[in-house]
């Protein structure tokens, strides 16, 4: 458990965003490192590749028929095969960069999605390139022969046609930890879904610009489906403490003209305190719901970096004075220069009008 939450010295947004834009650099010279050193080897991997499709006569059946399809396959694979390389570096990276500010569960949740991205995706690729896609070429060759027809085969759009399904399982991992670390983080949630629309339309433009003509008519379908997918995995995020990650908070100026930055705890008290009214929306102020927070060590130190990161000068709970709370959150929010407010709702008769509730928190913050 977390107690010198309000202790630690919160780095600023533009700190972070030079961290995060120095993995990028590294990794993005790495992907550069990494397709030089493939682009000896490319030309012979693709080769054995090629020569290892049990077809009747390779030297007779495979041909290419594109002036610069070779050239095409080869700067396509080196692509392919720097990025697989770099998705290591990658995983660590993003691990490190997050897992200091994770909750436990969130921190195993992204772990797991990383090590699915490290291991089981290059797994599938290899299983698709070495086994898969040989056999049923095999078996397509046998199933079609027709006596006295010759067969030849493009060996540009047999080659195309893999590397449009490995593209299909990288952009599937990409999207998915794209979508799953900008949830983790608060970029998106139920009431601002407009980065999550960005971070679609990117992944969506990426599957139909990546994917080989051998694949066309199936773009957009593919593309949708990878999506639909990558959400699916991005939402087995545990939920927040808080109920949501992110807050707008604001200067709010009371009527004796302080200046304060206000957050107003709707803490459910196991049941048992009155819910805050749905149509109280006080811009500037942030919300955070509660099972127990005199209970739950979890939503406690999740509170303390709220009460940290946005600067907090006035916590307000709902349902108690806030004396039950643990004497080592109270002197977290001293040492921070927080003020602790209770509302009482619990002992109060009136606590089930919802006008004098709107009432009641108006009056906590002006």
């Amino acid at each position: 458990m977390v107690i010198s939450v309000s202790n630690d010295i919160p780095a600023p947004f533009t700190e972070h965003m030079n961290e995060l834009i120095k993995i990028i650099k590294i990794n993005i010279l790495l992907f550069i490192f990494f397709s030089i050193i493939w682009s000896f080897f490319i030309e012979d991997l693709i080769s054995k590749w090629l020569h290892s499709i049990p077809l009747s006569d390779l030297s007779l059946n495979l041909s290419i028929y594109g002036p610069y399809d070779w050239i095409e396959i080869q700067w396509s694979t080196m692509f392919l095969l720097a990025i697989i390389s770099t998705m290591p570096s990658i995983s660590y990276s993003l691990l490190k960069f997050t897992t200091i500010g994770l909750l436990p569960k969130e921190k195993i949740w992204f772990t797991v999605l990383l090590i699915f991205t490290l291991f089981v995706i290059p797994l599938i690729l290899i299983i698709t390139w070495i086994f898969f896609l040989p056999n049923f070429l095999s078996s397509f060759d046998t199933l079609s022969s027709v006596e006295g027809v010759g067969k030849n085969y493009d060996a540009s759009a047999i080659f195309k046609l893999t590397l449009g399904f490995s593209w299909i399982f990288i952009l599937f991992s990409l999207s998915s930890i794209s979508l799953g670390l900008s949830r983790l983080i608060g970029v998106f949630d139920i009431k601002n879904s407009t980065m999550k629309l960005k971070i679609v339309t990117v992944s969506c433009s990426l599957v139909i610009l990546s994917l080989p003509n051998e694949f066309e008519g199936l773009r957009i379908v593919i593309a949708l489906f990878i999506i639909y997918l990558s959400d699916l995995v991005s939402r087995t995020l545990p939920s927040s403490p808080l109920g949501l990650r992110s807050f707008n908070v604001d200067d709010i100026i009371s009527s004796s003209g302080e200046c304060n930055r206000i957050a107003i705890v709707d803490c459910n008290c196991e049941g048992a305190c009155p819910k805050m009214p749905e149509n109280f929306e006080k811009k500037g102020i942030a919300i955070p719901t509660c099972k127990a927070l005199c209970l739950y060590p979890q939503e406690q130190n999740s509170l303390l970096d709220l009460v940290v990161n946005y600067d907090i000068s006035s916590l307000i709970i709902t349902g108690c004075d806030g004396k039950p709370i643990p004497s080592f959150f109270q002197n977290s929010l001293n040492n921070h220069n927080c003020n602790l407010k209770g509302l009482e709702w619990l002992d109060s008769e009136l606590s089930s009008d919802i006008s004098w509730k709107l009432n009641s928190l108006e009056d906590s913050y002006s």
